[in-house]
């Protein structure tokens, strides 16, 4: 083998896919982004715009994720309170 150091290397990283779901996501993004009615945005305000769409995602998913664990637990307390209340209904 003439450059089994190389070899080696390129084992390593060759097999990595050269995009992922994330990556996907920023493409598809700044498609939607890129329309003939904005081609003439400066390539710092289409950067500009696809990172604070990411920032807003980013938060609203956050926000949603939060929603859901709160909505979870005050189900889950309902849940206890009612079974706490059975029993008692049932003494009476």
């Amino acid at each position: 083998m003439r450059y089994p150091v190389l070899s080696r290397i390129a084992l390593d990283f060759l097999p990595i896919r050269g995009s992922s779901v994330p990556c996907e996501r920023a493409f598809s993004d700044a498609g939607l982004t890129d329309t003939k009615r904005r081609a003439r945005l400066p390539p710092k305000n289409f950067g500009d715009i696809q990172t604070l769409k990411g920032s807003f995602k980013k938060d609203r998913r956050r926000q949603e994720i939060e929603l859901a664990a709160q909505q979870a637990a005050q189900k889950k307390h309902w849940l206890d309170d009612a079974a706490q209340e059975a029993p008692k209904r049932q003494s009476e």
